[in-house]
């Protein structure tokens, strides 16, 4: 290989290890044609100029100029080529560039023939050969207010036609899944953490789920959600009931009592109070399982045992599993009811899952099961306006099954924001039939999450009995009697456990969290007085001078030593809301001036202040937790 490909695979070996052997060992397949027109060169392939044959570099030029180009902008350049749009894009931006090149032979081709090693080794690009790989970059610089530019060519979308629109929304999914995730940071983490130190006192007479691993082993579980296809099975259910192990999630849990069919588990995990769900019926032989920090509400219900699917990947939860000395390693979760029922199936040790009720998608106009929560709630096509809309059959009744709150106006209001945010997320998915099907976007985004725990856990059965809804890969697509119809009674539904927490230690270490945060205190209030040095000097010399600067260094690095020693502790936690706002703020300042300090020493102060009244607040809960004890 040339020299210029060597430069090339040494700068990303630095960077990227994988990617590099991954093109080193790739074999080129279809070679390109390399052409010299009007002055620059172009690569032909698969018939098609991969620039523009005028002018590719003021093409790059002209595409890159409008985009945004800020301190936190990513620009996502899909595409290499020969590099044009790429080199102008590392040369320019002051945020972030990551090119996405899915195709290994072009990647190969132009590290032979272009020299990027300058671009590879920037701190600010990164580049990605598959959809996974491009997500760890997008997610690892997301913020809450930024959002990936795609930047490409025509010629770029015109040689994937076929492939292009799909390859955009699964993107587009990925980033506002993304997008969630941060906002659900902002926005959760303090009150979630909150509900965990509340909920203790309820947490230390339930039963970890995986205490319980493998009691119901060979068995065949039914999973049941709220889709619409729900009411089409009921009947089945009733006839095999007594060969199943039954597994529902609160919004379909109305529906089968409707039916007088009794589940041996209900799933609920959300954080505000959806007690609406189940209110008013008789759960006392009801196996209920949620997560640490679900709203406090729902553990006021009488069931028959309470069981804890603790979820790994829900950061807030590692404050019970520290508390607890928990392994939390089998509880998996995608933020989705769904997938923390087919979890449960799976530790349960059921080797045949069978899915009703998910559709995924809105089925003849329904949104979910007739009997369901949301039962009010229809997808119809108007003609009008030329589009699918989501409204309420009746709005009050909607409102109602919602919210809690006893403010009609709020309850209103909220439900007008759901109706106005299923709307704006109105999206379509492949349907089992083959067709285009619409769907709520946050639905679409479940599909990708429940084929990869079927690929995951490979050695057990998977079915879909929805038979209307979306393809879910991984899953056989058959009638709930065919897939139920070889099952034999299940003999004892008795479960033991010899769980027991260790009060003793529980306490002890709940004594250590508040001695822990009362030392915090102290650095949170050595960066209150930081800060008011930092506004009293910018005050006094009314520019950015030596002095000022050198205050600003030492808050930020007060808070530097703060979100990073406490990483993953309960301090993280309740700050999490103020450390994103500092860290898009101090990512956004290019030069330091009046405007732009005035600006951090706002979001200083905020993050220091809200930060020792908060400490004051947990403390105060864990106190009042440890005398419930």
């Amino acid at each position: 290989m040339s020299n210029v490909y060597q430069k090339n695979i040494s700068a990303l070996i630095q960077k990227n290890p994988v990617l590099a052997r991954r093109i080193t060992d790739y074999v080129i397949k279809d070679v390109p044609q390399l052409i010299n027109e009007n002055g620059f060169y172009n690569l032909v392939y698969k018939n098609t100029r991969l620039h523009n044959p005028a002018n590719p570099l003021g093409e790059a030029q002209e595409i890159f100029a409008r985009a945004e180009n800020t301190p936190v902008a990513i620009h996502l350049i899909y595409g290499l080529g020969l590099g044009y749009l790429f080199q102008v894009a590392s040369a320019n931006s002051i945020g972030t560039v990551i090119l996405y090149e899915p195709d290994l032979n072009i990647l190969k081709i132009a590290f032979t023939l272009v020299d990027f090693s300058k671009d590879i080794e920037k701190n600010n690009v990164f580049i990605a050969d598959n959809i996974d790989l491009l997500g760890e970059y997008i997610h690892k610089k997301s913020n809450t207010k930024n959002t990936p530019l795609m930047l490409t060519t025509r010629a770029y979308r015109e040689l994937n036609n076929e492939t292009f629109d799909e390859m955009v929304e699964n993107i587009q999914r990925m980033i506002g899944s993304f997008s969630l995730d941060l906002k659900y940071t902002q926005e959760k983490f303090y009150p979630l953490t909150r509900s965990i130190i509340r909920n203790i006192p309820q947490l230390v007479n339930e039963i970890p789920l995986t205490a319980i691993k493998d009691v119901f082993k060979g068995k065949t579980a039914v999973v049941v959600s709220a889709g619409p296809t729900l009411d089409r099975n009921i009947e089945t259910l009733k006839k095999y009931r007594d060969n199943i192990i039954l597994i529902v999630v609160g919004t379909a849990m109305k529906t089968l009592a409707k039916h007088n069919i009794t589940p041996d588990f209900l799933c609920i995990i959300e954080a505000y109070d959806s007690s609406k769900q189940i209110a008013g019926l008789d759960l006392s032989e009801v196996n209920f399982i949620t997560e640490p920090y679900s709203n406090p509400n729902l553990r006021n219900f009488k069931f028959k045992q309470i069981y804890s699917h603790i979820s790994q990947n829900m950061p807030v939860n590692s404050i019970w599993s520290s508390l607890t000395a928990q392994n939390i390693n089998e509880y998996l979760s995608k933020g989705t009811v769904s997938y923390t029922a087919l979890n449960t199936a799976r530790i349960l040790g059921c080797s045949k899952i069978v899915m009703v009720g998910q559709d995924l998608a809105y089925i003849e106009g329904q949104c979910y099961s007739k009997d369901s929560a949301y039962k009010d709630l229809e997808c119809r096509y108007n003609k009008d306006n030329n589009r699918w809309e989501i409204t309420a059959k009746n709005f009050e009744e909607f409102a109602n099954s919602l919210s809690n709150s006893p403010d009609e106006e709020k309850r209103k209001k909220a439900a007008e924001n759901r109706l106005r945010n299923l709307n704006n997320s109105l999206y379509y998915v492949k349907g089992i039939k083959g067709d285009k099907i619409p769907t709520e976007s946050v639905y679409a985004a479940f599909i990708k999450p429940l084929t990869e725990f079927a690929e995951m856990f490979n050695d057990r059965e998977y079915i879909n009995t929805s038979m209307e809804g979306a393809q879910i890969d991984g899953y056989k697509n058959m009638p709930l009697e065919e897939a139920l119809k070889d099952t034999q009674p299940i003999e004892t539904r008795e479960i033991k456990s010899d769980y027991k927490l260790d009060l003793t230690s529980l306490k002890t270490n709940i004594t250590t969290e508040i001695s822990n945060l009362k030392k915090t205190k102290e650095d949170v209030l050595n960066g209150e007085k930081a800060v008011k040095t930092l506004n009293n000097d910018l005050k006094r010399y009314k520019a950015p001078t030596v002095d000022v600067l050198k205050d600003l260094k030492k808050v930020s690095q007060l808070f530097l030593n703060l979100s990073t020693s406490k990483a993953g502790t309960l301090f993280d936690f309740i700050t999490a809301s103020e450390k994103i706002d500092i860290d898009y703020e101090m990512k956004m300042t290019g030069n330091f001036t009046i405007e732009t300090l005035t600006t951090l020493i706002a979001k200083f102060s905020n993050y220091f202040n809200n930060a020792e009244k908060k400490i004051d607040r947990v403390i105060q809960l864990l106190s009042n937790t440890l005398e419930k004890l």
